[in-house]
């Protein structure tokens, strides 16, 4: 991005630089001692955990307790998908040796502390479980219902979903009241940020339970109420939106992804949706409809849609908006005919430049509006645990603060009229460009 461009995109706001810094360490502060947690403090121990689910979540979940020296017990379904997800945790272990982060022999310790079973009576003496298969909300709820009979009473049993009714995942267990929501952020055993989710019956023993666990396996606790999405998943599917429109408008992936990562993000939007996987994008729009009672533009997420139907499924089949090869992205002339035909069938003008400009602000703005709309509904408490969850969870530019932050200092009043602007010249037939205040 030229420096003409990125100093229209900021306007008047620099790199916030220390103020932001002191900002965020404010936030940390505020979202674990808010009034939003329990104020009594509860018996608790966590001497071993349960995970279900033994792929990519579920690992990186596991080797975060595995580090604080807390035994796992791992299942999955099969015997094959649960050697497969030990050998995952090993590599994760050589790799961080390899790095000068762990010794041999510790590597060894904190196998013999993992315990892989295909039987749910392994559950029976865990103290806190945590299902983490993917976003397939039957099979949740399959898995929640075993989960509520194999524990044991005093346990308390979490979901990683980052979209599904935690309500009705809740209700599955017979024991609704032992459910809470944490929403581990890719990859798990890395990212220091956890969603906490309380549902309608969650208890306050629960509640603090779910902030104890995350503290003692280092992560920053962030309360969410039950909404599609919580706070990060919904609003990430609006830049994912608005990325997916760039490409039928005539934008290339390596070029959505450069502009937003020379405004700071640590992977652009198209890498983001690989990483994620084209299939599970595909579920959470499916899911989003259904919870929001939403109607879409036809072309909503067509691109991505169209490659999930190709079986590219993004980094872990290696094809998606890039080829991957040795895990990094490879220009593809395959995904331009793509959006090129899609562009054709839905009557989409693609033009010959979009200034990186107009990719950041087709981005970032419905990130801002989306947590405008979060806090007005009380599904986010504060603009700075929105703030946490993007700058900890989704690479979002520590030096600007945040969204929200970001928003502030821009100024709400130049980003309504931006808003505005952008729907004057695109359309706004599905309401995407207006403000939230306005809706």
């Amino acid at each position: 991005m030229s420096a003409p461009e990125k100093s229209h995109i900021l306007g008047a706001v620099p790199d916030a630089g220390r103020e932001a810094a002191a900002y965020l360490r404010q936030a940390v502060l505020d979202a674990g001692s808010g009034p939003e947690w329990p104020g009594q403090a509860y018996p608790f121990r966590l001497e071993s955990v349960g995970i279900v689910g033994a792929g990519t979540m579920g690992v990186g979940i596991a080797i975060s307790f595995l580090n604080a020296g807390i035994p796992v017990v791992l299942l999955d379904r099969t015997a094959s998908i649960l050697d497969a997800g030990v050998q995952r945790v090993r590599d994760a272990l050589e790799s961080a040796r390899r790095k000068g982060r762990l010794m041999a022999p510790d590597i060894e310790q904190m196998m013999a502390r993992l315990r892989p079973t295909l039987a749910w009576r392994d559950f029976a003496s865990v103290d806190w479980a945590i299902e983490a298969v993917y976003e397939n909300f039957k099979l949740k709820c399959e898995v929640m219902n075993q989960l509520g009979r194999a524990c044991k009473p005093s346990a308390v049993i979490a979901t990683n979903t980052s979209y599904l009714d935690l309500d009705a995942l809740a209700r599955a267990t017979g024991r609704a009241k032992d459910v809470v929501g944490m929403h581990f952020l890719t990859p798990a055993h890395v990212q220091p940020l956890v969603e906490v989710v309380r549902g309608a019956a969650t208890s306050d023993q629960a509640l603090f339970v779910a902030k104890q666990v995350a503290c003692h396996i280092r992560r920053i606790p962030v309360l969410s109420r039950v909404g599609p999405g919580f706070v990060g998943a919904r609003m990430v599917m609006t830049m994912l939106r608005e990325a997916d429109f760039l490409l039928l408008e005539g934008a290339s992936p390596e070029q959505v992804d450069r502009a937003m990562e020379d405004f700071g993000f640590a992977i652009g939007p198209c890498r983001m949706l690989d990483l994620i996987g084209l299939d599970n994008i595909c579920r959470v729009t499916s899911e989003r409809r259904r919870m929001l009672l939403v109607e879409d533009h036809p072309a909503h997420v067509a691109v991505s849609r169209k490659l999930h139907a190709m079986g590219r499924l993004g980094q872990k089949n290696g094809s998606g908006h890039y080829r991957y090869e040795a895990r990094r992205p490879v220009p593809d002339e395959a995904v331009r005919q793509v959006a090129v035909d899609l562009a054709a069938k839905h009557g989409i003008t693609r033009r010959r430049k979009i200034g990186d400009a107009e990719i950041v602000r087709r981005c970032v703005l419905p990130l801002v509006n989306e947590g405008w709309q979060l806090l007005r509904e009380g599904i986010a408490r504060r603009a700075s645990d929105i703030d946490l969850i993007w700058t900890y969870g989704y690479c979002f530019p520590r030096n600007l603060g945040g969204p929200m932050y970001y928003a502030a200092r821009l100024g709400t009043d130049a980003i309504r009229a931006d808003m505005k602007a952008i729907a004057k010249k695109s359309g706004n037939d599905y309401g995407y460009w207006t403000p939230a205040s306005e809706a």
